[in-house]
């Protein structure tokens, strides 16, 4: 089910049907976690969304990358913001396979992002679900406000994709 997440904007849970745009995005959000399994990294496919045009795109470059940052999400931000030449990411949606972790919520939240949609929770170190969800919290919301978060979009899809990438060691996405 897909559902928007209670956010300062929006204290409500509330059901919402995943749109046509929503699916083709992350779609390819998931053809970009192939990319990273076949890499043989942790199978997280992300993008940047502006005006119904990919600005943005990335898939994990961990663990098998050099960089602690190599998170799909932070590629797909930094991608967008080289491709624009803009210095934050207002009036964009961020599609990513997997929510995202506390380090990618801080600079989702720092660029102005207004949506993101997401497929799997991750609740040890999720931005939204875990014990700290800092993407959310509206005790930031002097600092940056929240962005809206739409939370299940193709999860069943990712969740068989995930299945699917469990034929090496376990990784969590």
């Amino acid at each position: 089910m897909v559902r928007f997440l209670p956010t300062p904007r929006s204290r409500s849970s509330m059901a919402s049907p995943t749109t046509p745009d929503h699916e083709r995005f992350m779609r390819r959000c998931l053809e970009l976690a192939a990319e990273a399994r076949s890499a043989g990294n942790t199978p997280v496919g992300s993008l940047v969304v502006k005006d119904g045009q990919i600005i943005g795109e990335a898939s994990e470059t961990l663990p098998a990358g050099r960089s602690i940052t190599g998170h799909a999400e932070l590629l797909a931000c930094q991608d967008a913001l080289d491709r624009t030449g803009g210095k934050d990411l207002a009036g964009t949606t961020l599609y990513t396979t997997a929510e995202p972790c506390f380090m990618c919520s801080y600079a989702i939240r720092n660029l102005r992002v207004g949506l993101i949609v997401y497929a799997l929770e991750t609740p040890l170190i999720g931005g939204v679900t875990s014990a700290h969800p800092i993407l959310i919290d509206p005790e930031l919301d002097s600092w940056r406000p929240a962005p809206r978060v739409l939370a299940g979009a193709l999860r069943d899809e990712c969740l068989r994709f995930k299945g699917a990438s469990q034929t090496s060691p376990p990784k969590t996405i």
